[in-house]
């Protein structure tokens, strides 16, 4: 008990408890810099406190004074001695040597709004400018609840891929941006603003943000220009009313004794209440009938599901049962669709809401009457899990290639080989998924559902079953080699942002092949499509894009990997059986951009094509081309924003780049002097952090222009060398003074205890 008494016990458990707080608890976890930082200051503190007192500083020193000068503490003091000495050597090791973290970017996550506001071709006093909608009708009036739901109307077609169905900032497309978009949901956002600010930011979008509101990286758009000013207030309207908040007010209300109290709503859930909770939860994507055409689900792909059909893709009851078990919606619903627009609904309804949501899902298919036993439901037949040898892989990897390749490709990236045109029980054009992108996959996360897949299919699209094709064994080999098919891609980078770039000696490789690149970290990010400015586009079948970066003393080489089910060279067999009608293809192409120079602060260009005062550079590569014919190009192009397009270079001849496409993937080498002549390259230079983004045109969308997909910004750093000998004398002469000051140390408390 004396020892936990004591201060210098107590002290250390401070400081552990502190750092496992700074470190692992908060979210997101502090940065390195800003965690030593932390330390030194609440250590300072915590010897200042104990060491206030003279009784109490004798008792936090008496341990110390006993290890470093009783004989009989030498075993103990030699141990002491050694690991003082050994981890002052490691941690200044590890603090010398070149490490590979993105810079630290702060930012104001709420910005003072300016004081007037210029837009619509009016300006508006912000400090006491309402919502006109707000301040006419009663908010439980039919006129303003109208206001409500023509609001709900314009946030699904223009909002939802960001902020999500939920409101919370994880829409679908949410994943590609940094910073992530705002959570209406969280009480500390639109429930301590006032309308204004939102008028403010969303009319103005990111390019509006104040200095202090850097790094210029909100892909919030001007919806100034693609939204009418009543449209922005009805948008404002939806969000407080959907979320229950109300607006924060400049005046202080005063509430009347004589105010009606207030009713609390039954918690009894009534059919009424159910329907109640479907028309705002589900029927803007589903629709108010459960035929999967709400207001939301034109722009939507995949499309919303029709619960009138009684189909879903994903069950765990046999290929004879017509019906999922009622597990297999609250799944659905509960845990949402990766790589949908149906999010997980467990953060807004309780399991008694889901529950009543299912029965209403099942009317719209007229069997809610039906018991799991008059509906004949039956669990897949699973057997035994066999262990994945090698022997099983192999035969998986025959079976695959024999039935699956020819939808899902050779290497699984989704590239049809058969030449049919896959549709859903609709007629809408759907595409295989891409098997080495798990991140892509929607329910289906391990080896057990794979197999679930072959042995049910996804019913309503032309994934099969395959019960009668392929024995449990056969299934289970297969399973087992789709899961491999994950190795052949690189996972999305999650917390990471610099692509380093890795010295060579000789020359840079020019083919994507080259095993030079196998020393090359590769890192993968998400694209979005353009959604945020018109002419705007909904869907990407390109997700993703894998960089990888090398360099020597005169030039930079990277490699630009963009899984692309789809050949788009016009005229070419291939572009021809991929071609979607309606739409005139046009080239693939891929784009590597970089500022035209750093500004030497947070700033940075807009994070689309920059903006005039921050302009960029452009390396674009597009595929060739059979008819017309005409050869695969690579140019540079300086572009100064979203509404000049960029121009092509003069002279491009800085840059060249290398592209090929094999079983569904492109692979771009693009290659540049380090140092050009022209004054608007970006120069670049070892060891420092340069803002770097992607985007990607795929073909046979018919995507050119500002159509297109495209990343955030991350960074890019053109790896120091180390030099070794430096660092490790630095180190062995920190842990050389931590060993004298420690004998220094021990000889005088020694000095101490024999006085």
């Amino acid at each position: 008990m004396r020892l936990f008494k004591n201060p210098l016990f107590l002290s250390v458990l401070v400081i552990t408890a502190l750092y496992v707080l700074f470190a692992y608890v908060l979210n997101p976890p502090l940065p390195a810099s800003l965690l030593l930082q932390y330390m030194i200051i609440c250590s300072v503190g915590v010897l200042l406190v104990v060491t206030f007192e003279n009784e109490m500083a004798s008792r936090f020193f008496a341990p110390l004074l006993v290890l470093f000068g009783s004989p009989k503490m030498l075993p103990l003091r030699i141990v002491a001695f050694a690991a003082v000495v050994g981890g002052v050597g490691y941690f200044t090791y590890n603090a010398v040597k070149p490490s590979i973290t993105s810079p630290l970017a702060l930012r104001t996550v709420h910005p003072a709004p300016p004081s007037n506001l210029k837009a619509y071709g009016k300006t508006y006093d912000l400090l006491s400018l309402e919502n006109p909608y707000r301040v006419e009708y009663d908010e439980k009036s039919d006129e303003y609840q109208a206001i409500v739901a023509e609001g709900a109307e314009l946030y699904y077609q223009n909002c939802v891929y960001c902020h999500g169905d939920l409101l919370d900032g994880e829409g679908h497309f949410a994943k590609t941006f940094t910073p992530r978009p705002i959570n209406f949901q969280d009480v500390g956002m639109i429930a301590q603003l006032q309308e204004a600010f939102l008028f403010w930011r969303i009319t103005k979008g990111g390019p509006g943000l104040p200095r202090e509101g850097t790094p210029w990286d909100s892909a919030m758009p001007v919806w100034e220009e693609m939204l009418k000013e009543d449209d922005v207030w009805k948008i404002i309207s939806f969000l407080y009313d959907y979320t229950g908040f109300e607006p924060r007010s400049w005046e202080l209300e005063e509430k009347s004794d004589t105010e009606a109290p207030v009713v609390v709503a039954s918690n009894e859930l009534t059919e009424e209440v159910i329907d109640g909770i479907y028309m705002k939860r589900c029927s803007q994507c589903h629709g108010e009938e459960g035929d999967g055409l709400g207001i939301a689900a034109e722009r939507m792909y995949p499309a919303p599901r029709d619960f009138t059909l009684g189909l879903f893709k994903y069950k765990t009851t046999d290929s004879e049962s017509e019906f999922p078990s009622d597990d297999d919606l609250r799944n659905t619903i509960r845990n949402g669709l990766t790589g949908t627009a149906m999010p997980g609904w467990k953060s807004l309804l309780t399991d008694a809401e889901i529950d009543g949501l299912i029965q209403k899902i099942k009317a719209f298919g007229y069997w809610d009457e039906e018991t799991p036993e008059d509906l004949g439901l039956n669990p897949i037949e699973m057997g035994a899990m066999p262990p994945a040898t090698p022997e099983m892989l192999a035969l998986g990897k025959q079976k695959f290639e024999t039935i699956c390749a020819e939808c899902h490709g050779p290497d699984g990236r989704g590239n049809i080989t058969s030449g049919k045109r896959l549709a859903d029980d609709s007629g809408t054009r759907i595409w295989p998924r891409n098997l080495t992108q798990p991140e892509t996959w929607r329910v289906t996360m391990d080896v057990q559902d794979v197999f679930q897949r072959l042995s049910v299919g996804i019913p309503s699209s032309p994934m099969p079953e395959h019960t009668t094709a392929l024995s449990i064994e056969e299934r289970w080999a297969t399973a087992n080699y789709v899961m491999t098919l994950r190795d052949k891609s690189v996972p999305i980078s999650k917390g990471k942002a610099v692509v380093k770039a890795v010295r060579v000696d000789g020359a840079l490789p020019s083919d994507a092949n080259d095993p030079a690149w196998d020393a090359a970290p590769a890192m993968t990010f998400w694209f979005a499509p353009n959604i945020i400015k018109e002419p705007r586009m909904f869907t990407t079948l390109n997700d993703m894009v894998t960089v990888r970066a090398l360099y020597n003393d005169k030039d930079i080489a990277m490699r630009v990997d963009v899984d692309d089910r789809t050949y788009s060279v016009p005229g070419s067999d291939l572009e021809r059986a991929y071609a979607m009608e309606g739409i005139e293809a046009t080239r693939d192409a891929i784009a590597v951009q970089i500022p035209a120079q750093l500004s030497g602060t947070n700033e940075k260009p807009y994070f689309r094509q920059g903006d005039k005062k921050n302009p960029v550079n452009m390396w674009v590569w597009t595929a060739p081309s059979i008819d017309p014919a005409d050869d695969a190009t690579a140019v540079i192009m300086d572009a100064k924003g979203l509404d000049n397009p960029p121009k092509v270079r003069a002279d491009s001849s800085a840059l060249s780049a290398n592209g090929a496409w094999n079983d569904g993937q492109w692979r771009v080498v693009f290659k540049r002097a380090l140092k050009t002549d022209a004054p608007e390259d970006l120069q670049f230079e070892e060891g420092v952090y340069t803002p770097i983004a992607f985007a990607d045109w795929d073909g046979v969308l018919g995507e050119k222009g500002i159509q297109n997909s495209f990343t955030a910004w991350y960074w890019i750093l053109l790896e120091p060398e180390e030099n070794p000998t430096k660092i490790m004398g630095i180190a062995i002469a920190a842990a050389i003074l931590a060993a004298l000051l420690f004998i220094m140390i021990a000889i005088k408390a020694r000095g101490r205890l024999r006085a």
